[in-house]
């Protein structure tokens, strides 16, 4: 439903992604005076730099084709030859204006709108009422007032420069071939600079035009920019959907790092925490999963398959679980309690191995004044629920 049909007016400015969509639509402004004054500047002035040069080398090739040689050519096959000599020689004589225009084009391309490559295909471009609507609008108004102004413009000031030129065109006849044609060719030149010099002035209008017209063609209503506010945003249920799933693969990639764990130390029903300690890396050991409830149960069930020692301490558990992030050392505070797990947990593998004395299960210090920072009470049920951490 367009803007006249729902009643609502297009006030509101275009946003980024509404000009980026149109931008991949092809849709960018443009103004064919800009590109068509690069362009004519652009001959212009090789014509003016490089005007003597292709005075005498077209002097030459005519002169070349002119000659008895080949005015009596009575040969059919030596035309393609010729023809193809010709050819060459003009395109070697004239490539460098076309190679300026060609850049000049491609540079006017790029300063307003920038270079787009679309194939979209719009039906109602086709329709014959859109068309005449087309023809009537404002746009085809400014179009034709620009085209009149143009030629009245060029026009005159090439009217004026003929009237100025004119005892030196009269005079070209009283020279030589070969001075007649550089004077000649020096006068179009000047000619040609000047004539294209108003292009500029019809440039600077039409660009801000040009602009002006897009954006107003792109203008929203309120409604589009509350619709594209909320899709940007995401819809709530969309939005929960996607967090579910970072959530999921994120334990996923989490659970697959329990088996390298060297310890779990559990509450032992609510909380589980899994830490890794690098020798060779050093540092302090890092948290490489946790969870309370189904997810520390998971972590429990994983670390059994897998020989991981687990070793209940809910008050150390509870700290690690509410003061360290994921793939984080642990922090200071906790030092001298994680090393005493972990001094356990050697000590086990050794008499494992090795038999002997079984190692004495520790219970790990943990500073009270630590846990009260962390919005743990010393002496709770450690329940999760009851006393949930940060």
């Amino acid at each position: 439903m367009s803007a006249s049909e729902d009643g609502q007016e297009r006030t509101e400015q275009p946003s980024a992604k509404k000009l980026e969509d149109a931008r991949r639509q092809g849709q960018v402004p443009r103004s064919r005076e800009l590109s068509t004054t690069l362009v004519t500047l652009a001959a212009a002035t090789v014509l003016y730099a490089l005007g003597e040069q292709f005075a005498h080398g077209f002097m030459n090739l005519m002169r070349y084709g002119l000659s008895p040689d080949y005015l009596n050519t009575r040969d059919p096959e030596r035309l393609p030859g010729m023809f193809h000599h010709f050819l060459v020689e003009g395109l070697m004589l004239t490539w460098p204006l076309l190679a300026v225009t060609f850049v000049a084009a491609l540079v006017a391309a790029v300063m307003l709108g920038g270079l787009t490559f679309s194939l979209s295909f719009k039906l109602e471009k086709l329709n014959p009422l859109a068309g005449i609507g087309r023809m009537f609008s404002l746009q085809s108004g400014v179009e034709l007032l620009k085209s009149v102004l143009k030629v009245l413009f060029i026009g005159g000031v090439a009217w004026v420069l003929l009237r100025g030129l004119t005892d030196d065109i009269l005079g070209l006849a009283l020279q030589s071939p070969e001075a007649a044609l550089a004077s000649s060719g020096s006068m179009m030149s000047w000619f040609f600079v000047v004539v294209s010099l108003p292009l500029v002035l019809i440039a600077l209008i039409d660009v801000p035009w040009q602009l002006w017209s897009h954006h107003k063609q792109l203008r929203m209503t309120r409604q589009e920019v509350m619709d594209e506010h909320k899709e940007s945003e995401g819809r709530p249920e969309v939005k929960g959907r996607i967090r579910e799933m970072q959530q999921a693969a994120s334990r996923r990639r989490m659970m697959e790092k329990v088996p390298k764990a060297d310890v779990i130390i559990t509450n032992p029903t609510h909380y589980a925490v899994a830490l890794r300690y690098d020798e060779a890396r050093g540092g302090a050991p890092v948290v490489v999963a946790k969870g309370i409830d189904e997810v520390a149960a998971r972590i429990r069930a994983i670390a059994g398959e897998h020989d991981v020692p687990l070793v209940a301490s809910p008050r150390l558990a509870r700290a690690v679980y509410a003061s360290c992030d994921l793939d984080a050392e642990i922090p200071s505070g906790l030092y001298l309690a994680v090393a005493q797990i972990l001094t356990y947990v050697y000590q086990l593998k050794q008499w494992q191995a090795m038999g002997g004395d079984i190692p004495a299960v520790p219970e790990p210090v943990v500073d009270e004044q630590y846990l009260k920072g962390h919005g743990m009470t010393p002496d709770s049920d450690m329940n999760p629920h009851q006393d949930q951490p940060r």
